[in-house]
């Protein structure tokens, strides 16, 4: 046991502070608080310790509302006063601006979303012998932290929690393992299970009747590793409106996590293009950005690496009488060169995680007048944008926006103009 002094947050939500001439990175603490602290091992270039007990709290400390808090790993920060949260987290990003040269950038102040209002959420799932588990992993663990309920969610799908697990336990056999992925869209829920368990016609059966019950838009089975959705129940269309047109996902597609998010990045993307007649959606899933641009007249290029979610765009498009342009094209490997990026007066990019560095190097060398960035990873979205900088272009405004409160997830959009 060591007694250690918090100093400050890490980028992942720890607690720092010294022991002898090493970082400790100590999980729920806060500046200024003392405590007792078990080190288990090794991290980067420091230790990784265990809390064991605050013996003098620091300033910023508060009582975490979640019941579940310090075993669910879905939060990390409940114990964070408001003020000391929202500072922190808009230092996320002027951290890793400021690594790449660009700590001088124009910064608006965070959006924040409010708790309560997440739309989308994979729950993972342990059949045991006696129980279905539900829930979310346990921090730095394969453990399922069984969930009634949960601040994040939308009620719909917290109220759904129960049910889903009952259902789970009259059809999946025990000791399996999987995921289900979760979305309220504007006709009810969306239900992707990604179980190994084989259905026979009763299970098929019940899982109909389930769907039934509850008013489900759409319950489709997927086994892991199959590449194949089965559909169980399509009741109803599973849309969801972009710029007031309906689009209807893949089952288990990428959304943004919240509605008020999703409007927010798409309205920011739509002004930081600058009434550019002809734009690039680069990464663009089903026209979360491409929908709302076209709405204002541009002509849109919408490129993404997987094809359903570009068939489904297509398929909202036609049915509303809009023309755009789509491709399915793997930007990580096959970015738009140079001599493709010159008929467009803008481009926006929403990467995953990894960000687009390949792409940022062809628009560095000779991209459009506009840049749009949108990013989830602040490290990534730092050197994307040092190499626009590089290559001619200016950073003119960065906005922070918090989709994921009480985690370290920050989101970002950031608008640039060459010359």
């Amino acid at each position: 046991m060591v007694d250690v002094q918090i100093t400050e947050i890490g980028a992942r939500g720890d607690g720092v502070g010294r022991l002898g001439t090493d970082q400790v990175f100590v999980p729920f603490t806060v500046p200024g608080d003392r405590v007792s602290a078990r080190v288990e091992g090794k991290r980067g270039d420091g230790l990784a310790a265990a809390l064991v007990e605050v013996a003098e709290p620091g300033p910023g400390r508060v009582a975490p509302p979640c019941p579940q808090y310090g075993r669910c790993g879905g939060c990390s920060l409940q114990h964070l006063d408001d003020g000391l949260y929202g500072a922190w987290k808009r230092d996320l990003l002027i951290t890793q601006l400021s690594r790449h040269g660009l700590g001088d950038v124009p910064m608006g102040e965070m959006i924040r979303v409010p708790a309560g209002s997440r739309r989308r959420a994979v729950f993972a799932v342990h059949r045991s012998k006696t129980v279905t588990h539900l829930g979310f992993n346990a921090r730095a663990s394969h453990t399922v932290v069984d969930l009634d309920d949960c601040l994040l969610l939308e009620r719909p799908i917290a109220a759904f929690l129960a049910p889903l697990r009952a259902i789970l336990t009259a059809t999946v056999p025990a000791g399996e393992d999987g995921d289900v992925t979760v979305a309220l869209t504007d006709n009810g829920l969306d239900v992707l299970v990604e179980l190994d368990a084989r259905l026979d016609l009763f299970d098929r059966e019940k899982l109909a009747a389930f769907a039934d019950a509850h008013d489900l838009a759409r319950l489709s089975w997927r086994r892991p590793g199959s590449g194949f959705v089965e559909p169980i129940a399509r009741r109803k269309p599973a849309v969801v409106h972009f710029a007031e047109i309906g689009v209807e996902p893949p089952p288990g597609n990428f959304l943004q996590p919240t509605k008020g998010g999703e409007h927010i990045i798409a309205r920011l993307v739509t002004q930081g293009v600058d009434q550019a007649k002809t734009v690039a959606d680069l990464y663009c899933g089903c026209g979360s950005f491409s929908l709302p641009l076209v709405r204002t007249g541009a002509s849109v290029h919408a490129v993404e690496g997987d094809e359903a979610p570009i068939r489904a765009l297509e398929a909202a498009a036609n049915q509303s009488g809009l023309k755009l342009t789509t491709e399915v094209r793997d930007l990580a490997r096959r970015p738009l060169l140079v001599h493709e990026l010159k008929k467009y007066q803008a481009v926006v990019f929403d990467p995953p995680r990894a960000g687009a560095q390949a792409q940022a190097e062809q628009l560095a060398e000779g991209g459009p007048a506009t840049v749009v960035a949108v990013s989830c990873n602040p490290a990534t979205l730092a050197r994307d944008l040092a190499i626009l900088v590089k290559g001619g272009y200016r950073v003119q405004s960065v906005t922070p926006i918090d989709q994921f409160p009480f985690t370290a997830h920050l989101e970002a959009v950031a608008v640039l103009k060459r010359g």
